[in-house]
């Protein structure tokens, strides 16, 4: 099974994902930084060397390549849902992590990581973008604020 984690950038999908692969002893990819090591730049150096309609392709690349994998948990970027497109290749469960805004730019402050589409959005902004694109794309919402509680719902729907 391929467990895909969607959400809004800080909401938690990397630090989640890890967890939850350790327990369902599964492999873990973070999407981003797989791109990163492909391209040898860091997502925000694609971003400005190429532009984001670069990057959502390769990330559609990048979903295509995982088709072939099973038992592992994806923790896709944020804007993934973008392309309506991707849908068709987020072939397992899709789960949509949410929390309040509030705890998710004091995530995004911790986690001192650049997100290029922040530079110039107010995450309040790109939630409203973003909102029905994620249920859209969602078999599974989970609420992050506890990651415990979240981790213990994604597995009753694995099992």
């Amino acid at each position: 099974m391929r467990i895909y984690l969607i959400g809004m950038p800080g909401i938690g999908k990397s630090t989640l994902g890890k967890v939850l692969a350790k327990q369902l002893n599964y492999e873990f990819i973070d999407m981003d930084q797989y791109i990163e090591m492909q391209a040898c730049m860091f997502v925000d150096e694609i971003f400005d060397a190429y532009g984001e309609e670069h990057f959502r392709a390769l990330e559609r690349n990048t979903l295509a390549e995982f088709l072939h994998i099973d038992n592992i948990v994806i923790a896709t970027g944020g804007g993934i849902i973008k392309n309506k497109q991707n849908k068709e290749l987020l072939q397992g469960l899709c789960v949509y992590l949410t929390a309040d805004l509030k705890d998710i730019s004091s995530r995004l402050a911790e986690s001192g990581i650049v997100r290029p589409l922040l530079k110039d959005n107010k995450l309040e902004e790109l939630y409203i973008q973003r909102k029905d694109l994620y249920e859209y794309f969602s078999d599974l919402t989970v609420d992050n604020t506890n990651m415990d509680k979240a981790i213990e719902k994604i597995m009753e729907a694995v099992q």
